[in-house]
């Protein structure tokens, strides 16, 4: 990502981005018009919103940032029905709680007289789906790790921390990290070493310095690397956002291309069509979108899934690979640009709530912070800081069971907002019936 967007593109996102809202409010005005049955506005308002919030996060264009159920990150009891919902359950829980706030205080203010019909509804689904967190995921999950006998990897996470004018100057000597004593580079035990997004230009043969320099560290301590690069295909006509497995003798065990890049920021969507919009795009190439939503496999322990940078805003990638076979999702981000902002927290948000959206170990790898190693209940285990030079250093599990979310993705979502539009359908139509009677007997 170069620094051009994150500095102008705001300018074209922030108005597209308020036009959400005033849907919102559009359609919540409708709904407090028309209808007049409070037990069908609270459960059709936050059927709207997440609606409206799943439609926001589609096509090329998506962007995820500003979900409201992102939130509650930090209160993982409450995130743990992203398992069957995807975030936009969390949403929906925020929405109706809020809702029933709304309508408590409406019927106060009309009737004098308090009712609490409505919070003792929406104080219920919260209450049940926090005592599920309780009593069986974050109890459960360490059991079933110990005892189903998962595949371990010992990684080493590299948070090089190095500036975007300072990337590729010495073939990417500039990422390799202090050793870690004198005997060894890594940490005994160490058998992935992780580094950040297009982190080489090239693929390994182009940039031989780094090549030579890791080839020894690899080869000595039995180590494969997974690294972010840009890469091309042999015409240099075509242009890819890779992670690249390789194996200790630096062969290509594996490779993965981004399927989702930055729209005007590495790639102009729907060339034929917004093709004159060329000049919004600030990438130094025209990078190719990718349709393989497939793992790469980890000769001799599993299937590793992979996001790179902006695609762990968008629930349904890594949900996609993991059900693919991916037992493991590694986010490999480039904020080279953010420098001290808040935008590299958001980003580990996004890896914390697809670790329990899709019940797996997510290892966030980012070149100048935030990295961290995540629990698929989204405790962060392993935490780096901001503009720090640091390894992390610690185990995942592959864990090939998938959630409910994993399997069926937003089919719960589906399933409530078309039984409620439904239900406010009907309600509608009588309503309109009703009115209509009396005008034809007169």
């Amino acid at each position: 990502m170069s620094v051009l967007p994150v500095k102008y593109a705001w300018l074209f996102l922030v108005p597209l981005l308020s036009i959400i809202f005033l849907v919102y409010g559009i359609a919540i005005c409708f709904i407090f018009q028309k209808i007049n049955q409070p037990y069908i506005r609270i459960f059709l308002v936050p059927a709207v919103w997440i609606i409206v919030e799943y439609l926001r996060s589609q096509s090329l264009l998506a962007f995820t940032i500003g979900i409201l159920g992102y939130s509650q990150y930090y209160f993982l009891p409450l995130m743990q029905i992203a398992r069957f919902t995807g975030i936009y359950g969390v949403s929906f829980i925020i929405i109706l709680f809020n809702t029933c706030i709304f309508e408590t205080i409406v019927v106060f203010i009309k009737n004098k007289r308090a009712v609490f019909g409505y919070l003792i509804i929406s104080i219920s689904i919260l209450i049940i789906f926090i005592t599920y967190s309780i009593l069986s995921v974050n109890s459960k999950l360490d059991r079933v790790i110990k005892t189903r006998g998962y595949n371990e990897i010992k990684v080493s996470v590299v948070q090089p921390n190095v500036s975007y004018k300072d990337k590729y100057s010495e073939d990417g000597i500039e990422i390799i990290p202090e050793q870690y004593s004198k005997s060894i580079f890594f940490k005994e035990g160490t058998e992935l070493v992780v580094f950040p997004e297009s982190m080489l230009w090239g693929f390994i043969d182009d940039n031989k310095n780094f090549k030579n320099r890791i080839r020894e560290v690899t080869e000595k301590e039995d180590i494969h690397i997974l690294i972010g690069q840009y890469v091309q295909n042999e015409d240099y006509t075509e242009y890819y956002n890779s992670a690249l497995l390789y194996s200790p003798h630096l062969e290509v065990a594996g490779r993965y291309d981004e399927v989702h890049p930055v729209p005007f920021s590495q790639y102009v969507p729907y060339p034929k069509i917004l093709g004159s919009l060329k000049f919004l795009d600030f990438s130094i190439v025209n990078l190719m979108p990718s349709e393989d939503y497939s793992p790469i496999n980890y000769p001799g322990k599993g299937k590793l899934g992979i996001n790179i940078c902006y695609e762990s805003t968008i629930p349904s990638i890594a949900r996609n690979i993991r059900n693919n076979g991916a037992e493991v999702i590694f986010v490999l981000a480039d904020n080279s640009s953010f420098d001290k902002s808040i935008a590299p927290w958001h980003h580990l948000i996004f890896s914390k709530v697809r670790a329990i959206e899709n019940g797996c170990y997510v290892i966030h790898c980012a070149n100048r912070g935030m990295s961290a190693i995540i629990s698929p209940s989204g405790e962060i285990i392993e935490r780096s800081e901001i503009l720090e030079k640091k390894v992390l250093y610690g185990s995942v599990f592959l864990i090939p069971e998938k959630t409910f979310y994993s399997k069926f993705g937003d089919i719960l979502i589906f399933i409530y907002s078309g039984v409620i539009f439904f239900t406010a359908l009907l309600y509608l139509i009588r309503e309109k019936i009703k009115n209509t009677i009396p005008r034809k007997n007169k």
